[in-house]
């Protein structure tokens, strides 16, 4: 797959990593890259430009959240008043199993403030990875302002665009923010491999 889409694509590398222990970035995947290397290449597949948001990468284009302890919000809002783009498709640096071709499917949907995956058989829709646009942006800066931190809360008062996944599809969204979700992984690509 070589075709990018009319969006720039983010990383979100920001937050404490408290769960893990340890910075996710950092984190070896038993072929020996660092977890957010297949991220970053699969939004270069899809996307072309890769901005790293809340944190540095050497080599990519770095934009710091504009609040700390916002969460990943704070990062959303940096990138929409950044003026970098009108549509961004944002992806979190612990979902190492996302592919260019599970990224595109939001990119390539109709236009909306924002467009994200619904996982059949799930009982919400899944906050990130999500494309977004500008026309966003006061939303997620008046949830910021009022204390909400969470990107459900915005995307509960956006118009959506829901892109169908199936459970089989779904695992390439593993979250990776645990040491049990290392271990899943790990389990997942010996079962990939094997």
């Amino acid at each position: 797959m070589t075709s990018t889409w009319n969006c720039t694509g983010a990383v979100l590398v920001g937050g404490a990593s408290t769960r893990m222990g340890k910075p996710k970035t950092h984190i070896r995947l038993p072929d020996g890259r660092r977890m957010i290397e297949p991220v970053i290449r699969a939004l270069q597949v899809t996307c072309g430009e890769v901005i790293v948001v809340g944190g540095a990468e050497p080599g990519y284009r770095h934009l710091a959240d504009r609040r700390s302890g916002a969460g990943p919000l704070a990062g959303v809002e940096a990138l929409l008043s950044s003026g970098i783009d009108n549509n961004y498709l944002i992806c979190p640096a612990d979902l190492p199993l996302v592919t260019p071709e599970l990224l595109s499917r939001l990119a390539i949907a109709p236009a909306a403030p924002a467009v994200i995956f619904d996982v059949e058989g799930s009982d919400g829709v899944q906050s990130l990875p999500l494309r977004i646009s500008t026309q966003a942006a006061p939303a997620v800066t008046n949830a910021l302002d009022a204390g909400h931190n969470a990107i459900h809360f915005v995307l509960e008062r956006l118009e959506l665009e829901l892109v169908s996944l199936t459970a089989g599809e779904a695992i390439q969204l593993l979250n990776v923010n645990t040491p049990e979700a290392l271990l899943e992984l790990e389990g997942i690509i010996g079962e990939l491999s094997g």
